[in-house]
């Protein structure tokens, strides 16, 4: 009986697999690994890459070799996926597809199946290739109940050329809200603790605050708090202490947000 692996692979990031396609051919002759093909979707809406390794009788560690060669490459096991569901594909012209039936069809056919460059050629013509918007950016630590003043602060954070992470415009709508906030912490290199009562009362925000304290004392994190006229510094935990603050002092938001961009500037 047949055994079929179909593995997903990054449209992008492919030419490393080419030596891989090539040890396997050699050493896997079509009485083990019947077929080898690949089956690539061009359409610059929806790129997809995927192999389909075909076994008849394999030959002992033949599809183990196989499946740690593909495992340490990056490659994605798509049990969910069959070699028949790739073919039938083909007639909605989703894929061109192309068999390797040796190591030395892998040079002359697996490039002409694509028909855009991987991500690294473009990069080395000076294409940019990481999204927009997704430089380093200010994570601003409050609690829900002070929403409204750190929410007016944004636009004069951004008119000085200070990208924020915020929960309320940067959590697309149906995805976790605790995995994105981890990733606007990750995705972060600095934040702003805006602490109130309201704050310190909050387990989310002290939450934050254990996970900053953490990047802290590993890696080279800017931090600065802005803080109520009646919070006492010794609320704040031990760590939080001797970071550079900013009191209230009754001044409006707006003036807060000057202050802050300035100081953030020189930082």
């Amino acid at each position: 009986m047949e055994k079929g692996n179909i593995w997903q692979g990054e449209y992008g990031k492919r030419s490393h697999l080419k030596p891989l396609f090539k040890e396997l051919l050699k050493e896997q002759d079509t009485s083990s690994l019947e077929m080898m093909a690949i089956f690539v979707n061009n359409n610059p809406y929806n790129f997809e890459f995927y192999i389909a390794m075909i076994y008849d009788i394999p030959r002992e560690n033949h599809v183990e070799k196989m499946m740690e060669l593909f495992e340490n490459a990056g490659l994605i096991s798509r049990n969910d996926l069959t070699f028949s569901m790739l073919m039938k594909s083909m007639g909605d012209r989703r894929f061109n597809s192309c068999t390797f039936l040796s190591e030395k069809e892998v040079d002359l056919q697996f490039e002409s199946m694509f028909i855009f460059s991987e991500i690294e050629v473009l990069e080395e013509c000076g294409y940019y290739m990481r999204p927009f918007g997704k430089e380093k950016q200010i994570f601003i630590s409050h609690s829900s109940m002070d929403k409204k003043d750190v929410e007016m602060i944004i636009p004069y954070l951004n008119g000085q050329d200070l990208p924020v992470w915020f929960d309320k415009y940067s959590i697309p709508v149906g995805t976790s809200i605790t995995e994105q906030v981890q990733k606007g912490i990750e995705e972060s290199d600095m934040v702003i603790f805006w602490v109130t009562d309201n704050f310190l009362k909050s387990n989310w925000c002290k939450m934050e605050m254990k996970v900053y304290i953490g990047r802290m004392i590993e890696e080279n994190i800017r931090m600065f708090i802005v803080m109520d006229d009646e919070i006492e510094i010794k609320k704040l935990p031990l760590f939080l202490r001797d970071i550079k603050h900013l009191r209230r002092e009754h001044r409006s938001v707006i003036e807060i947000a000057e202050e802050i961009a300035g100081i953030i500037k020189q930082m």
